[in-house]
């Protein structure tokens, strides 16, 4: 059996694969290596995935992950895997990689990303060729979840949200400016805090000011990334990422700015991983 993961900074997502065919997916937290230290990372598969699956039936695990980007990423990645797969013959690869795969299969094409963090690459067909690397949610990460959160809180706090929002955000969360600022310097996972308030704006979608937003955000992911790659006007792009799936009409409104059409906009990249590795890939 092979097992099948995608993992951000939020979540992960398994498949297993038998004969070709998703038999079951699994959720647990995500395993970014720059956020996650390895003993919470044996934690979580031990307590969130190991139980769920025969962890003997499995032979081959193909790992794509945020923050792999490293062979000491990797690797650190590699052992925590092993710890409880013994047997099984273990792979692990940026997630970039693999929404190029999930998106072209074999064919060349732009592959980005726009989760909790962004991404993105060209994507040759065989291997992926990044032009502005991932930053994270301090100096990167434009048009992601965490970048989303950081503008809107940084707008919140600075008075300068229109009323009937800051009302909302207030009725909502009722956090003081202690509260934002502890989750944001002195707990674990900041990035996953400012992420977190996508699903506000989500909410409140059909206010203009909080469309802006968006729309700027997924402008600056383009300017920033997509338009730095030779003929980005002519090459297929396609989009991963929940980001992505939940706003892709306003994603679509920002691409065309500069004339350009998303040819798929996935939530997650599993589906064509799995038709990927099921082919013998």
């Amino acid at each position: 059996m092979i097992l099948i993961s995608d993992s951000g900074s939020t979540k992960t997502l398994w498949a297993l694969i038998q004969d070709g065919k998703q038999e079951k997916m699994i959720q647990t937290q995500g395993l970014n290596p720059y956020f996650t230290p390895p003993e919470m990372m044996q934690d979580i598969i031990h307590n969130e995935l190991i139980h769920k699956i025969l962890s003997d039936n499995i032979t081959q695990i193909y790992f794509y992950g945020a923050g792999c980007s490293t062979d000491k990423n990797n690797n650190l990645i590699r052992n925590q895997l092993h710890h409880f797969f013994r047997e099984a013959h273990i792979e692990v690869f940026h997630d970039i990689l693999g929404a190029g795969r999930a998106l072209f299969g074999r064919k060349q094409g732009i592959a980005c990303i726009l989760g909790t963090g962004c991404n993105s690459c060209f994507f040759d067909g065989k291997d992926v060729f990044p032009r502005i690397p991932s930053l994270g949610y301090l100096y990167g990460d434009e048009g992601a979840g965490s970048y989303l959160g950081k503008e809107f809180l940084g707008k919140y706090l600075k008075n300068e949200l229109p009323e009937q929002i800051k009302t909302a955000f207030d009725n909502k969360y009722h956090y003081t400016l202690e509260d934002i600022l502890n989750s944001l310097y002195n707990k674990p996972f900041p990035n996953r805090f400012l992420a977190a308030f996508s699903l506000f704006l989500k909410d409140h979608i059909e206010d203009q000011y909080i469309h802006d937003l968006i729309y700027f955000s997924f402008l600056e992911f383009i300017q920033t990334h997509i338009i730095k790659y030779d003929h980005y006007t002519s090459l297929p792009i396609g989009f991963i990422g929940s980001i992505a799936y939940q706003y892709q009409g306003i994603l679509h409104e920002a691409a065309q700015s500069h004339s350009l059409v998303p040819e798929k906009i996935l939530q997650t990249p599993l589906e064509g991983l799995v038709e990927y590795h099921a082919s013998g890939q």
